[in-house]
């Protein structure tokens, strides 16, 4: 298994009009943060607006990766009336991911259409990661969805049945383990019976999305789990970090780390 940082949700700063998310500088921070605990890379929101060349330079200095980012309209997932924008933002996404040297582009049904039968989403969901899968295989990417808490999916079930039914190695699920607690619990049989379609993890404590030291998680025992599913992808920590940042970090990454090892 690999770990990695999720840098903008981790140096996020609370702003008078809404969150102040990094700069390079921030980001650059994470990536010594990152490795300061023995995690190999950093997870970056938006790519646009970030001088990407700069970032991948800062990357290769300190032996890290920036392994993923999330897909320009990657938003868009499971709305039929934008499957445009949805491909279009795959295709203009590409070239971030090169000069990243990113391997994973992250989709999420956070403005799926509301008001629409839940057939229908379903179905826009499998159409737009059908029309993503064969792009992404041409560019040596995969695409990963996620599901987030509060949005469309109200159980385990239905996400990885649109995964099983775009049936491409290039398409996977992002399994959040903070999300999927609060959508549907059961973590940890869900993993071992889906582990083949996940592409990435991400961890963070529940039910405040605190370090993974805290809330009613038992990450020891997911990770001894996950370890024995031969899982060999990333895991990321995604949590948010206000105070003590580096004492946080620190001791979910040790836990991580040392659970896994």
């Amino acid at each position: 298994m690999k770990y990695s940082l999720v840098a903008d949700i981790m140096f996020v700063a609370p702003g008078e009009h809404g969150p102040v998310w990094p700069d390079e500088t921030g980001l650059c921070a994470a990536m010594d943060l990152a490795k300061a605990n023995r995690l190999s890379a950093i997870e970056i929101f938006d790519f646009e607006g970030r001088n990407l060349e700069f970032l991948a330079a800062e990357a290769k200095k300190r032996d890290m990766e920036i392994i993923s980012f999330c897909q320009k309209n990657g938003k868009f997932w499971g709305d039929p009336d934008r499957l445009d924008e949805f491909v279009q933002g795959f295709r203009d996404s590409v070239d971030a991911a090169k000069a990243l040297g990113a391997a994973n582009v992250i989709v999420s049904d956070d403005l799926y259409p509301t008001d629409l039968p839940r057939e229908q989403v379903h179905a826009a969901m499998v159409e737009g990661l059908k029309l993503l899968a064969p792009l992404a295989e041409q560019a040596g990417l995969t695409v990963i969805a996620e599901p987030l808490s509060g949005k469309f999916f109200r159980d385990a079930k239905e996400p990885f049945d649109i995964i099983r039914e775009v049936n491409s190695p290039n398409v996977k699920l992002l399994y959040d383990i903070f999300h999927f607690q609060l959508i549907a619990g059961n973590i940890t049989n869900t993993l071992r019976e889906n582990i083949g379609l996940i592409g990435h993890i991400h961890g963070a404590g529940a039910p405040d999305r605190g370090d993974m030291t805290e809330g009613e998680l038992n990450y020891s025992y997911i990770l001894e789990q996950l370890s024995k599913t031969g899982y060999d992808k990333y895991f990321g920590l995604e949590f948010f970090t206000f105070v003590n940042r580096e004492e946080k970090v620190r001791k979910s990454a040790e836990l991580v780390v040392r659970t896994c090892e």
